[in-house]
Formats: C-alpha cells, structure tokens, sequence
C-alpha cells in the first residue's frame, strides 16, 4: 500500500502500486508519504551511479 500526497491540489490518495499521476489534478509530481520506495532505474545491477543506497553498487 502506498500513501501519496499532491503538491498542487492537495490531494491526499492510496494506492496498491505505484503510482504517477494525481487522479485528481493529473500533476506528476507526487510527494510519496508511505510504502515501500521505488528503487531507480538499474540499481539491481548496480549502475545506479553512486547515488543510492541500494546496497548493490559498489563505488
């Protein structure tokens, strides 16, 4: 389960996945409050670049 929260209308919504879009506003940013974060993009293979904490990259 996941909270987030609307910098632009204030909407305050949950979800079972992930989501990207307000459904009220439709805004892209979205503030995540609770659940489990998204990892980016290529951390499981450890080129996230150095700026994670995913504990698989080793830099």
């Amino acid at each position: 389960m996941h909270v987030y929260s609307c910098p632009e209308c204030g909407n305050k919504f949950t979800t079972e996945d992930h989501a990207n879009r307000c459904p009220a506003c439709r805004c892209k940013v979205l503030i995540h409050l609770e659940g489990e974060r998204r990892k980016a993009k290529g951390c499981s293979s450890g080129g996230c670049g150095g700026g994670c904490s995913c504990g698989s990259c080793h830099h």
